[in-house]
């Protein structure tokens, strides 16, 4: 069978992901990736540290961040991407008399995660296909593809090979735009003429492009149209050193060989008040302060981090509406990528702008990846729901919990009683009932536990505001459903039938009990993911 392989190169993190039969699996290589903290994603730092003149000893990924642990490295080069863009010949790294530019640290780079990937793995990396950015030069794909095809000069792919088939390995490179990549991760079908907003927010930038795709040839050939781009210098970093400020004395700042650690440090303490709980900024043994999603999003707003993600989306809109005719009703999909997205207030304005409902947001770190993996396969798009969604519901004691609707891995269309739920009032006299529904399962970046109760149905109850930040209803606004007449006593007043159409929507069949009739037929209520 054929390993179909994505790669997502990226300024800071890099995945790699295999194909096998339609089922994309990112790659955890021990000692050079390392586990993303709130996703689990396993990435590898995008750097490269030649420890020796000769270059005979290289270290990528963990490896070198690890080596390079106070900064002071000789020949740590970081960030390269950049570099390979504008200028491959630029110098990054020199040890002795050698000097490595950009172009030179690309292919050590990938040809030590290449052999990594091949010695884990017991298989050639034969078939691989490169996600690059919309508007990347073809310089940029010459550059990838000359330091791939170089990887064979090694000899472990040919080796492994050898064993393995018999014959030398056939290496093929192809390259996919990342808005297409990241729309086939997140399950979109861009066959047919798509409008998207692919939002990268990583550790140094934050960009914006409208995307469109279009059928036949470009979309077989991986590229789509950027309508309109907007892109400010701001990112992950400029938060961990608000972080710093915010909760460590001027003073330590000061110390060179104390720099990295502090990085590491506020970096972490951002990662666990993003998911919810408190961080706390300890550094040599000593506690520095604390810090809470809600303390994290006021800081973001005091630093104007909120202001200028809504300035920067709304330059985006108006540049669509005044050269393409385009407003913010007619974008289908908007795709989060990077791992800056996962900040608080980050899809909460997305969502002001698009409306929830085209919102995509929950693979971050491998979308891409997985996308450049189906689309060397034949851009295969996966048919099943991504996510938990849940029914908000409230408790004797007045707290809110959440029971299962659709469970994540539901494939769609289902038929028209996939679920079947009953209700009854809650009070003698109720004239109308709320069905709630809500995205469950993104704290911290993993599916919740459910609890089965003694009715069959499961359950989840957040354990902190912070848990239940992840959860967002989706229809607040919609109406409720009318009881007439008002309900009484215990029985069962409205069987709700749910089901999932061929475009995702979840739609609602509500039938009266008492009055026999039917209050709502295939009713669109929310849209999943």
């Amino acid at each position: 069978m054929t390993i179909h392989w994505g790669l997502d190169l990226g300024t800071s993190n890099t995945t790699i992901c295999d194909d096998r039969g339609g089922t994309p699996r990112v790659l955890h290589l021990p000692g050079l990736s390392r586990l993303e903290p709130l996703t689990q994603t396993p990435v590898v730092p995008s750097c490269v540290c030649v420890v020796d003149s000769g270059g005979d000893q290289v270290l990528i990924g963990q490896e070198a961040v690890d080596y390079n642990w106070d900064g002071r490295a000789q020949g740590w080069a970081g960030g390269f991407k950049r570099e390979l863009s504008r200028d491959p010949s630029q110098e990054l790294v020199r040890i002795g008399d050698r000097r490595y530019t950009a172009r030179d640290v690309a292919r050590l780079f990938v040809d030590r995660l290449v052999d990594a990937v091949e010695r884990a793995t017991d298989q050639p990396v034969a078939d691989l296909t490169v996600a690059v950015p919309s508007d990347a030069f073809e310089t940029y794909r010459a550059e990838l593809r000359a330091a791939y095809e170089a990887i064979d000069d090694r000899g472990w792919g040919r080796r492994i090979w050898d064993r393995l088939r018999g014959a030398p390995a056939a290496r093929r490179i192809r390259f996919v735009d990342e808005p297409v990549a990241a729309a086939l991760g997140y399950g979109v079908d861009v066959a047919g003429p798509t409008t998207l907003v692919a939002f990268d927010f990583g550790a140094g930038t934050m960009e914006a492009a409208l995307v469109r795709t279009r059928p036949g040839e470009s979309v077989r050939m991986g590229h789509a149209d950027v309508l309109a781009k907007q892109g400010i210098a701001r990112g992950g970093r400029d938060v961990d050193a608000w972080i710093l400020d915010a909760l460590v004395p001027t003073a330590l700042h000061d110390w060179p060989e104390w720099s990295v650690a502090l990085h590491w440090e506020a970096e972490r303490t951002k990662l666990l008040a993003s998911a919810g709980r408190e961080g706390t900024f300890t550094f040599r043994n000593e506690t520095w302060g604390h810090l809470d999603r809600a303390g994290l999003e006021g800081l973001l707003v005091q630093r104007g981090l909120i202001a200028e993600m809504r300035g920067l989306l709304a330059r985006l809109m108006e540049d669509a509406r005044n050269h393409h005719g385009i407003g913010a009703t007619d974008v289908e999909h908007v795709l989060l990528e990077g791992g800056s997205t996962l900040l608080p207030g980050v899809r909460e304005v997305v969502s002001e702008v698009f409306g929830r409902d085209r919102v995509r947001e929950w693979l971050p770190f491998e979308s891409v990846a997985r996308g450049a993996s189906l689309f060397g396969a034949g851009g295969r798009v996966e048919d099943f729901i991504y996510h938990d969604y849940g029914l908000r519901v409230r408790r004797d004691d007045g707290r809110e919990e959440y029971e299962l609707l659709i469970e994540g891995g539901t494939r769609f269309p289902t038929p028209d009683d996939h679920v079947v739920r009953y209700y009854a009032p809650g009070f003698d006299g109720q004239e109308a009932l709320h069905l709630f529904v809500c995205e469950v399962g993104r704290v911290a970046g993993r599916s919740v536990s459910w609890e089965e109760r003694s009715n069959g149905n499961r359950y989840y109850r957040p354990a902190t505001e912070g848990e239940r930040a992840f959860c967002p209803c989706l229809n607040e606004a919609d109406p409720a459903l009318p009881l007439d007449p008002p309900g009484s006593g215990t029985a069962p007043r409205l069987r709700v039938s749910f089901m999932i159409d061929a475009d995702r929507w979840l739609c609602a069949t509500v039938h009266d009990l008492q009055r026999k009739i039917d209050l709502r037929v295939r009713e669109p209520v929310v849209r999943l993911l």
